[in-house]
Order: structure tokens, then C-alpha cells, then sequence
């Protein structure tokens, strides 16, 4: 792959401040052949009849926390670290409703997704949620586990769908061999409305049998043969090692996904797989004509993006809603932004165009990779969140017993994009600091303006702000708007006044709702085994990675976030989802 920088002497607006345009070219390769449809399966017929008694044929390995998503110490405990500094400009917190405009109703939970597939699962933690609605269904996939609903919350499958199932490989793992079959984890569902399809989408490090990483991996992605998301699903696999490539033998990690008229777009972080050190990030530009055919090898282009400048990191690609056009300029221009991947504070973003991919459709694709630096408003990594005391079943089994865990606070990297009414709308985590000086775990938001004009890239922001709950925590910020750029950031609210809660705020393109509305409180603290030592928890729990949200053709938005609901557990951990619909006014 090439890499192009160029000095650009484009005329800066006040808005633009001391950002100098530097502007970098990324000219990627064709590498059809490397993404093969592997199986055809029907969602319905590969759903396990019954569910396995909890504890039976548990003699063997039980959890699996996914290890590589950053779990961090409290500031206390990093030493020089703790002299992060924070966002500057004076915030101001949202006040919390208990009246909500939006409905809700129970999603996946750990029992869900412990006993699919009759108890051949493992105990994971987080949960890695995310949704997809459309045609009248609501597709939830949460870690390996997934279900079909209605609108209304009626569950459409005859039991919990694992995505081992869907992708016909061999379970998790069998609890009466206890061998070790394909793991695959960070979760993505999407549904397209230009094609009619539905996406279900995972990464995997290979393992052997008795469950220890190899250094291979793959990519697994089921594809909808129809508009029915219980239906048929064309399984395509990629095999991700990049074997030959500096610094791989690879796996991929924490895939993001996004899409525009002509492409559906795979954006990950590529680790070695020996020593789990970031390598680079890596592009997947696919077809969606050749995906919604079905063919057996779908056209499939690929950038890999070296770090340079640290925004080469988590290179989140944009969806677009029902009724919003997409950019079809330049022959196609798909939008990615990233911020910066260090531990220290920023107040830039990596704006992305992948321009040309109405050339996805033809028999010699030729795309380019532009990046550019904005400005947005400042963020920083943010510590821990503290927990509301309460009942700790599993901690008090423990000898000695478990106290009470931090949740992981995440880090300030993109949690969702949408490119709609010619506007990119972002949400990241950040800290924040309170009306009282203390230090929390936040969100930020920001609207840009993207243009591309004589090849140069650029996105003024119209709009940005602070998501802050006073003396409390707000995790995981995703957003969905409607073409007219009206919707919901979603997001699970925790700290001493609140259990960990699935909560909302409206916006729109000139103002935020004026409270956070809490969907659905939360019943008790976070209790699963991530968070205490036997398991290497240092006190410290996983939380969702990311939450999810979309807009659908009828102007809803669907969301889903982690929560702990009052709901059946399992021994080793409380967490449950909740899947949220809110209607903009008109």
C-alpha cells in the first residue's frame, strides 16, 4: 500500500483555528478472493430445541472474557497516568427525568447467552451489543448470542441463536467433551435498506481444542438471502491472519461497519497475534451488489493504514438512515472519522473519505483513502465509573468475598457515525468534570459539515457539546438520527445514585434534549465475575464496549445498551440489554 502527504493551503475559517491541512492518500488493493461464501444456513432450522439445566456439564473451562479490550486501574493506580489532563471548556450536566418518552423492553441477557445452543457457551463479559431494525423486525445480537423480534418485543425465533450456529461452525464449546470449537466475539448486526439485507458479523482468533489462541483468525459474515431476518443467511469467511505482512502473523479486533449506496464497509484494528501489540488498522471495502446476489466471492477491496500520526486507530466508517441521501459525488464517498489513540487529551479528529466506490460494482474497483485532521472540541480518556452500593451475590460466594467493582470507564475512542442531511453526527466517550469539580466518566457529541471539493476534504462543525450527569456516570454514547437529523444518543447511566441504567437523550441539528430520560432503571450493581480477581478483574468490571443505535424507514430509533435488569441471572454475572424505541417529535 502507498501512502501520499501533501501540505494543503486551503483558507481556515475561525472555526478551523491552528489546525494546519496536512492531507494524506491511501491507495489500497484488490483482494477478491480472499472473502468466500462457506455455507448457506437458515436462522430458524440452527436454533437448538430446549435449553441445558444451568451447571450441567460445567466440569470444565467456564468463562471467557474477551481480554483484549482495554480494562483499566483507577487513575490512582498508573502512575504517571494519573496526570491526564482534561477538557478544558466549563460543562454543563444534564438533569435526569424520570419521565421518558421513549418504550423498552428486555433484551438479551447472560442467561440468554450463556445457555444458548443447549449450554454449549461460555460466560462472557462485556456484553458487546448491537441492533438492527427494519421491514418491521428488531435484530439484536449481543456477544455470540442473537434473536428476532417485533416490534412489539415478541421474540420471533424458537430460542436464542448463537452466531456459531449461524455460521455453521462447531459450538463454542461442547460441555460433554469439553473440546473448544471457533469463539467469535465484537458482535455487529446491520440491516441495509437500499438492498434489502441483513448483516451479522464477528471476528475470531483461532484456538485449538483445548481452547489455547493460535496465531491465525478469521472474519465470519452472514448475509440475509431475503428481507426476513429469521430466514436463509449466505455465510462468507475471510481468513485475517495477513500472513507476510510486517509485524503479522494478525488478528483483527473491535470491527466497526458502515455503509453507503455502492459498499458495506469493515474497519479494524490489527494486532500480532503473539504478543497482542497493535500493528494497524485495516480497511475491508465490499460490494453490497455482489452480497445481495449472494455470489460465492464477492468483489472485496483493502486498505491497511500504518500509524503515523496516532488517528489510525479505530477508523469508524458512517451509516446512512432510510430517506437520507447518500454523498454521490467523486463516484461515491464514504465517511470515517477517528480520534486520537493515545492516552492523552485531544481536541482533533481523523476525518476519513474512501472516495470512487461506485467502482465497488465493476470488474476492476479503484478507490482512494483520503485523511485529513479537523477540529471538534477537547476529549479525554476517562477513569473508571464508581457503582451504587448494593447486593453482590456472586462477590459475597467468593473467599475472600468480592467487594463492590469499578466499571470499566472505556476509553475516547468513536462510538457511533451517521452521515445524514449532508451532516456527520459522532459520539466518543471522554472525561468530564462536574459542576463540582469531579472528575467522571462522559460523553461527547459532535456535528460536522463534510465537504469534498477539488480533492479536498474538509468538516466544519456546526454543533458540539458535552454528556454529563452530575456526580454520575454516563458509558457508552451511541447515536441514530433521521434525515432531518432528529433522534437519540443512548447510553447506560451509573454512579452513586444510580444502579447501571439503559438511558437517552434527544437531539437534534441545533440543540440537545433538555434531561436524560432513564429508559429503564437499573435493579442492582454489576456483579459478574469480570470484575474480581479470581478472574484478573482488579476490582475493575468490563462493561459493553459500545452500545447501538439506528433509525428506521418509519422515523423511529432503535437503540440497545447494557443495563442490569431485574431479570433471572446467573451465578456469574447480572448483565442484561435493553432495547429502546423513541419517536422524534414530528
Amino acid at each position: 500500500m502507498r501512502v501520499r502527504l501533501s501540505l494543503l493551503a486551503i483558507p481556515l475559517s475561525v472555526s478551523y483555528g491552528l489546525f494546519a491541512q496536512v492531507q494524506s492518500s491511501y491507495f489500497g488493493s484488490d483482494i477478491t478472493g480472499q472473502l468466500t461464501k462457506t455455507a448457506t444456513v437458515s436462522a430458524k432450522q440452527q436454533v437448538a430445541g430446549g435449553f441445558q439445566a444451568l451447571g450441567t456439564g460445567q466440569g470444565g473451562p467456564e468463562t471467557k472474557p474477551n481480554l483484549r479490550r482495554l480494562s483499566h486501574p483507577p487513575f490512582s493506580q498508573r502512575g504517571s497516568q494519573s496526570t491526564i489532563p482534561i477538557p478544558a471548556p466549563p460543562m454543563q450536566s444534564l438533569p435526569v427525568s424520570t419521565t421518558t418518552t421513549s418504550v423498552s423492553f428486555l433484551g438479551l441477557t447472560h442467561m440468554d447467552q450463556r445457555l444458548a445452543d443447549n449450554g454449549n457457551q461460555f460466560s462472557v463479559e462485556p456484553s458487546n451489543q448491537s441492533i438492527a431494525s427494519g421491514n418491521g423486525y428488531v435484530l439484536e445480537g449481543v456477544n455470540n448470542a442473537i434473536e428476532v423480534y417485533t416490534t412489539a418485543g415478541d421474540r420471533l425465533l424458537p430460542g436464542v441463536l448463537t452466531s456459531n450456529r449461524l455460521f455453521g461452525v462447531p459450538a463454542a464449546i461442547d460441555r460433554n467433551t469439553l473440546i473448544n470449537g471457533v469463539f467469535p466475539t465484537d458482535m455487529r448486526v446491520f440491516y441495509d435498506h437500499g438492498i434489502d439485507r441483513w448483516f451479522v458479523l464477528q471476528r475470531a482468533q483461532d484456538n485449538d481444542v483445548f481452547g489455547n489462541n493460535l496465531n491465525s483468525s478469521h472474519l465470519y459474515i452472514a448475509v440475509s438471502q431475503t428481507n426476513d431476518p429469521t430466514g436463509t443467511y449466505n455465510v462468507y469467511t475471510m481468513v485475517t491472519t495477513n500472513t507476510g505482512h510486517p509485524g503479522c502473523p494478525c488478528l483483527t479486533d473491535y470491527p466497526q461497519i458502515g455503509a453507503d449506496q455502492y459498499g458495506f464497509y469493515v474497519s479494524t484494528n490489527e494486532y500480532d497475534t503473539f504478543f497482542s501489540q497493535f500493528v494497524d488498522v485495516r480497511i475491508l471495502a465490499i460490494s453490497k451488489a455482489s452480497l445481495a446476489l449472494g455470489v460465492a466471492v464477492p468483489t472485496l477491496y483493502d486498505f491497511t493504514i500504518p500509524r503515523v500520526s496516532g488517528y489510525e486507530f479505530t477508523v469508524h466508517p458512517a451509516s446512512t438512515p432510510p430517506g437520507a441521501s447518500y454523498f454521490l459525488a467523486s463516484g461515491g464517498v464514504e465517511f470515517f472519522l477517528s480520534t486520537q489513540s493515545s492516552f492523552s487529551s485531544d481536541s482533533g479528529v481523523g476525518l476519513w473519505a474512501l472516495t470512487n466506490t461506485a467502482s465497488l460494482g465493476t470488474a476492476h474497483p479503484n478507490l482512494t483513502l483520503l485523511q485529513t485532521v479537523v477540529p471538534a472540541l477537547p476529549y479525554s480518556f476517562p477513569d473508571v465509573a464508581v457503582q451504587r452500593p448494593g447486593a453482590l451475590p456472586y462477590g459475597s460466594s467468593l473467599s475472600p468475598p468480592g467487594l463492590l467493582a469499578f466499571l470499566d470507564g472505556g476509553d475516547s475512542r468513536v462510538q457511533s457515525l451517521v452521515y445524514s442531511g449532508g451532516r456527520l453526527f459522532v459520539t466518543l466517550g471522554t472525561q468530564v468534570v462536574d459542576e463540582n469539580g469531579r472528575f467522571l466518566v462522559g460523553g461527547a457529541y459532535v456535528i460536522f459539515l463534510p465537504t469534498f471539493r477539488n480533492g479536498i476534504l474538509a468538516a466544519p462543525v456546526q454543533k458540539s457539546g458535552y454528556l454529563m450527569v452530575k456526580g454520575n456516570h454516563l458509558l457508552r454514547p451511541a447515536i441514530a438520527v433521521d434525515p432531518r437529523g432528529r433522534g437519540a444518543i443512548v447510553f447506560t447511566l451509573a454512579g452513586l445514585d444510580y444502579y447501571p441504567s439503559a438511558a437517552l437523550v434527544p437531539i437534534d441539528t441545533v440543540s440537545i434534549g433538555p434531561a436524560v430520560q432513564i429508559s429503564s432503571a437499573g435493579f442492582a450493581p454489576e456483579d459478574g465475575f469480570s470484575g474480581y480477581p479470581d478472574f484478573g478483574g482488579f476490582g475493575v468490571a468490563r462493561w459493553g464496549d459500545y452500545s447501538s443505535a439506528v433509525a428506521t424507514a418509519d422515523g423511529s430509533i432503535w437503540m440497545v445498551t447494557e443495563y442490569i435488569p431485574n431479570a433471572p441471572r446467573t451465578p456469574l454475572a447480572d448483565w442484561g440489554t435493553r432495547v429502546i424505541q423513541y419517536k422524534p417529535s414530528p
